[in-house]
């Protein structure tokens, strides 16, 4: 027989709810009955309580506190005492939590308190949540091994809508076999993991990830005005309200052809669009720019959608990008699992930076282009000094025409921001550079001193004459 306090809202073991400022806000609430032995003895008054203890130490946030809302108990002689309660609670940035509850009787004869059982709550976290979205290298089929330990800072609400301590696999069919975004093969190492450990050492919080994932999808299943089962899936998970600190995307190789590359800039608009409207705020995007895929057939589509990518970041409020060139892979699409732990560490700094006023961490992105006598100077924002880490590879990384045709980089100089790029020809009329959006490259690597970061890719960009 129930007797006590029981938890029926939706909050879970192991659950990092989102902060606002330095504060959470929960309703929690449930039902309450009192043992039958405690009514035949005689009760004045019944309530039910709770308090927020930190996991630590032990210590109270707050102590025993009556619920700001309960029903029954008016008639406390009867065969039963019983009715629900509710109350809001405020929590402040950290823990790990426990939320205990009581149901707080007492004796009419001796005035003694009777603190019955009451469910609880574990490890409870407030800090940041992150929705994780897009394709493969999103929902982790990187295979090789590299150190990637898991942190009770940081934690996975998995595909059986289930909170818990993260740790790879991050996208799994475990118990989630009607979940639209469980994978049908085996998973690996995600980046994630990495991010919300590094993420949690700089902002001082837990982190939440959630996993909306799905490998091999194009953008159309994430465009409500083509297909959009995954977008549906996603904001399902996100919850009302999605109170989330930013969407982390990682998607585009599947639509690296002729027909979805043209569709693919109007697709992920609608994309961020249509998740601030259903989520009634703006929510950040941050986004990553494709690697290198050695099979790839279209290499003029795998440049057009990585231009896409570094246009979105330029033309739509809040949406970020991070190149992931040179990162290594462990086979001719996907991150290895090294490579994506880097990539981790490296988004973390980025959003650390963008949401949290950390030190800016930012790629070099093209900013201006002009043609001057003997070839094309390029100026980069976000960069300090740029360095050239492969010299005899780089200028095969630099596509450059005009109407007369192509034209050969003959040697590359630079002078902090700026890259001037020498020419077998004067350039004419016409004329458009493109760098590192070959599907095997860049070849060659040109890197921001401070950051260590290298140059965001870009596809015919006209050169300013």
């Amino acid at each position: 027989m129930f007797y006590g306090v029981e938890i029926t809202t939706p909050i879970q073991d192991w659950q990092v709810l989102q902060r606002h400022g330095s504060k959470a806000r929960l309703t929690i609430g449930g039902r309450w009955q009192l043992e039958s032995g405690a009514i035949r003895a005689g009760v004045s008054s019944v309530t039910p309580v709770l308090r927020l203890v930190n996991e630590l130490d032990q210590s109270w946030i707050f102590p025993w506190t009556p619920c700001t809302y309960q029903t029954g108990g008016d008639q406390l002689t009867g065969p039963e005492v019983k009715g629900e309660w509710r109350m809001e609670v405020e929590l402040p940035e950290g823990g790990p939590y426990r939320i205990e509850t009581s149901l707080d009787a007492v004796s009419r004869a001796s005035g003694e308190h009777w603190m019955f059982r009451g469910d609880i709550r574990v490890h409870i976290g407030v800090g940041d949540v992150f929705c994780m979205a897009g394709q493969s290298n999103a929902a982790g089929y990187a295979k090789g091994w590299a150190y990637d330990p898991p942190d009770p800072r940081v934690r996975l609400k998995r595909n059986r809508g289930s909170w818990d301590m993260a740790a790879h696999p991050m996208n799994d069919a475990t118990d989630a076999a009607d979940c639209l975004n469980a994978p049908m093969s085996v998973t690996g190492t995600s980046p994630f993991l990495s991010f919300g450990r590094r993420y949690a050492d700089l902002a001082g919080v837990p982190v939440g990830l959630i996993q909306a994932a799905q490998g091999g999808s194009p953008i159309s299943r994430w465009d409500e005005s083509r297909d959009g089962d995954l977008y549906r899936n996603m904001i399902e998970k996100l919850g009302p309200g999605a109170d989330v600190r930013a969407i982390l995307w990682y998607q585009g190789c599947a639509d690296a052809d002729q027909d979805n590359a043209a569709r693919y800039a109007d697709s992920f608009s609608r994309l961020v669009h249509a998740t601030r409207r259903d989520a009634g705020w703006t929510v950040p995007f941050f986004t990553m720019q494709l690697n290198r895929y050695e099979t790839q057939p279209d290499a003029a589509a795998w440049g057009a959608i990585k231009e896409i990518q570094r246009q979105a970041a330029l033309t739509i409020d809040r949406v970020w990008i991070l190149p992931t060139a040179g990162l290594p892979q462990s086979d001719e699409i996907h991150n290895s699992a090294a490579g994506n732990v880097r990539l981790g560490e490296l988004l973390a700094r980025q959003v650390h930076g963008a949401l949290n006023n950390g030190p800016q961490f930012e790629a070099p992105m093209l900013q201006q282009t002009e043609a001057i006598p003997g070839g094309i100077r390029l100026t980069f924002a976000h960069a300090g000094q740029l360095v050239r880490l492969r010299a005899q590879h780089d200028a095969a990384d630099f596509e450059i025409a005009d109407e007369n045709g192509p034209l050969t980089v003959r040697d590359i100089s630079v002078n902090g921001p700026q890259l001037t790029l020498t020419l077998d020809r004067p350039a004419g009329a016409g004329t458009y550079v493109s760098y590192g959006g070959h599907p095997h490259g860049p070849e060659g690597l040109i890197i921001d001193q401070q950051t260590c970061l290298p140059l965001i890719s870009f596809d015919h960009v006209e050169v300013v004459l």
